[in-house]
């Protein structure tokens, strides 16, 4: 019986090609939807990781929760260098140095522009540095008016290119250009855009205090369990600055912190996304609804041939339903393989549409990104395409059921 069920089922859909088409296109419209927008977020919420974690590396950031940020340490705050001292002396870190940082006007060749100043410590920064000097060199702690600066800063942001021995004037100040980093990109990286100087240097020149840091980065010993360093940081600073768990004022950021944050984030906007994506499916299967009452009444008086020749009820309550599911599933598989390549595209505009941008200026317009494919994704959304055609179809499919076969068979 199911065979022969089967065989009815295709023999309906290809004699009514144009309307089963229709029929699957709300279906195609929402699978794809959801498909597409959970792919594209999953898949930037991936290259984001991997970029954050390749430029953190085994690091740890510490940064002042008064005023700091994620991908921003804080302008003021309660971090010192008597904190970094006490850092460095905790197991498992292998190097810690306090940084400043602020924003500034920085002239060159009689252009200004607004870009971040990042003072630190120079040997430890090369120590921990993942990103590499792509001409000249690392600044060295003997260096006072020298700088290195960022890819951006040399190459795009001022109208003449920066390059080594070039002086750049921060505060009435002129610093020598000593070396360039190489190209950071990626999502939510201002690295490309910084001018790094000496410490000491920057303090002068900015009027600091000397004992004020804005974060400290902390180099972790390879055979030492990051989180575990992270806790103990925590635990020491919360007795240096007597504040309890719950009122910390300052934040510990491992990679394990910012893939959290990220996920989160990306997590929130899937489900909004295929939420939203999900009320075209519901009027697909509204669609499809319409359609199998249609049906039924169009294949009444095959429905009697079919009941006097034996058929009962139920199968003839399984054959719609079926022939409903089939129908969706056809639309849920399209779906699918539309909304891969629908992902693809919202990424791609994505990074059109930040093109030029102060966001695409901090990296996000050279995310290198691609669509997730997930397989529990796929198989959940064509199994929810037949889950959905089973319950659109069930009403027209128990209306045919319950046909009585002698009215039916007189049905002109």
């Amino acid at each position: 019986m199911l065979k022969g069920s089967f065989i009815l089922i295709f023999r309906n859909l290809t004699q009514r090609k144009l309307r089963s088409s229709l029929t699957t296109l709300g279906v195609i419209i929402g699978i794809a939807a959801i498909v597409g927008m959970v792919s594209a977020t999953q898949g930037i919420s991936n290259s984001i990781g991997e970029q954050l974690e390749k430029l953190q590396g085994n690091r740890i950031l510490i940064t002042s929760s008064s005023r700091g940020g994620l991908f921003s340490p804080g302008t003021a705050g309660g971090l010192t260098e008597k904190d970094v001292e006490i850092i460095q002396r905790i197991n498992g870190v292998s190097v810690a140095y306090g940084q400043l940082q602020t924003s500034a006007l920085v002239i060159y060749g009689g252009e200004g522009q607004g870009l971040t100043i990042v003072g630190l410590s120079p040997s430890d920064f090369e120590r921990l540095d993942t990103l590499g000097v792509e001409v000249g060199r690392y600044l060295k702690d003997s260096d006072r008016y020298a700088t290195v600066i960022g890819n951006s800063v040399a190459y795009e942001k001022f109208q003449k290119e920066v390059g080594l021995r070039k002086k750049l004037v921060i505060k009435d100040t002129e610093f020598q250009v000593v070396g360039i980093m190489n190209k950071a990109g990626g999502a939510l990286m201002t690295t490309d855009s910084t001018v790094y100087l000496p410490k000491e240097a920057m303090r002068e020149v900015f009027n600091l205090p000397e004992d004020r840091v804005d974060s400290i980065v902390v180099g972790v010993k390879s055979d030492a369990n990051i989180n575990e360093v992270a806790e103990r940081i925590s635990e020491a600073l919360r007795r240096s600055h007597r504040v309890t768990k719950n009122n910390e004022d300052f934040t510990v950021i491992t990679p394990d912190y910012v893939k959290n944050i990220v996920g989160q984030i990306t997590g929130l906007l899937s489900i909004l996304l295929g939420g939203i994506a999900g009320i075209s499916l519901i009027v697909g299967t509204i669609g499809i609804t319409n359609i199998m009452f249609v049906t039924v009444s169009e294949r009444t008086r095959e429905i009697g041939v079919m009941k006097a020749l034996g058929s009962t009820n139920r199968d003839i309550l399984m054959l719609f339903v079926l022939e409903s599911g089939i129908i969706s599933l056809i639309g849920g598989v399209i779906g699918v393989f539309v909304g891969l390549g629908l992902g693809e595209g919202l990424i791609f505009l994505s990074r059109m549409a930040i093109s030029g941008t102060t966001i695409a200026n901090g990296g996000l317009s050279s995310l290198r990104a691609s669509i997730a494919i997930i397989p529990e994704l796929i198989a959940g959304a064509i199994a929810l395409s037949f889950f959905v055609g089973v319950i659109a179809g069930f009403l027209p499919a128990r209306k045919a059921a319950n046909l009585n076969p002698i009215e039916a068979l007189r049905y002109e």
